[in-house]
């Protein structure tokens, strides 16, 4: 969240810049028609700048708001785990903690966001995912066998809106919400019709610049033809659909410097499934877990935002599902 304090110092140091040089081009055109009546001077001073300030183009300036990114995460090895087997809390089989390793993998996330106004944002988002190393085989609660392979996998887009931030004494507010499009080959194998996402965080006011910490949370809600899948076979069993999760988290870091930084962030969530759906009960959706990561800013490199190492972990720890990994982030 450090990269926000950044963006409004980004901000403030362009306004107070803008503002000196218009102060400066006024005393400028005053002293060239100093012997006109005030009323005057400020009618030709309003035209003067009209006609020499630059006026850029409609398409020009929607450029300028418009924003592509490129976010890339690599998930490696484990702290004491086999070679080519990478620990991914989000591929755990249903209610079963410590089955989700898998091969060594990468997650990706193109995203196009046109900056409106100062408040308002829209955009829309894809990802993948795809694997480098053998299939992994994993043991789920009931102690059936089932494989988490390398194959490349794409997710259902996104359109996103960004909300006006709401500030408050103790902190700030940001809320985006989202569209989900069933793209995705297992949510059109479910007749997923569509979804949306509500994510919040509140970024705490603290006293040090160099200090931020908050609260994430996010609520995810999938809407199907039927909350309940149908038996693939006559005497099979049916498959509840997962129609919602709640995560909630807190997180802090630290801004050693413009270029380095260290953050943590810990994850609890919630989710239902078929017939719990818009009911009171709710269950335990994935293993609660903490990630740590040290992220440096190049300033120097256009484009490339960030670059950053991490280690992620169970809260139960063990070392076969402690893993590390790397992701950086480009920007045009």
């Amino acid at each position: 969240m450090m990269g926000l304090n950044l963006q409004t110092f980004t901000i403030l140091t362009i306004t107070m810049l803008f503002s000196l040089s218009q102060e400066a081009y006024s005393g400028v055109v005053k002293r060239k028609i100093i012997k006109v009546s005030q009323a005057n001077t400020q009618i030709r001073e309003t035209q003067v700048m009209r006609i020499s300030m630059p006026q850029k183009a409609p398409e020009k300036k929607f450029l300028e708001k418009t924003t592509l990114g490129y976010y890339h995460q690599f998930l490696g090895p484990t702290a004491g785990g086999t070679q080519g087997v990478t620990y991914n809390v989000f591929q755990e089989g249903i209610n079963s903690p410590g089955s989700g390793f898998a091969p060594y993998q990468s997650f990706h996330v193109i995203s196009l966001r046109q900056e409106i106004n100062a408040d308002w944002a829209v955009g829309g988002t894809l990802s993948m995912v795809n694997g480098y190393t053998d299939e992994v085989q994993n043991t789920d609660n009931k102690g059936q066998t089932f494989s988490n392979n390398g194959e490349t996998q794409f997710f259902n887009a996104r359109a996103f809106v960004s909300l006006p931030k709401l500030r408050f004494n103790s902190g700030t507010l940001f809320t985006t919400l989202s569209y989900e499009h069933p793209t995705s080959t297992i949510s059109q194998s479910d007749d997923m019709r569509w979804g949306w996402v509500a994510a919040q965080s509140f970024a705490l006011n603290l006293p040090s610049v160099r200090w931020s910490a908050g609260f994430m949370g996010q609520i995810y809600r999938i809407y199907y033809e039927n909350n309940v899948k149908a038996p693939p076979f006559p005497g099979g069993t049916s498959t509840p659909l997962q129609t919602m999760i709640v995560s909630l988290g807190p997180y802090a870091s630290y801004r050693f410097s413009d270029k380095w930084m260290l953050s943590s962030m810990m994850t609890f969530d919630w989710d239902q499934r078929g017939e719990q759906t818009e009911s009171t009960q709710f269950n335990n959706n994935l293993s609660d877990r903490g990630r740590v990561t040290l992220t440096y800013f190049p300033q120097q490199i256009k484009y490339l935002q960030s670059v950053g190492l991490f280690t992620q972990a169970l809260l139960k720890y063990t070392p076969d599902t402690t893993a590390f990994g790397a992701d950086f982030s480009v920007r045009f």
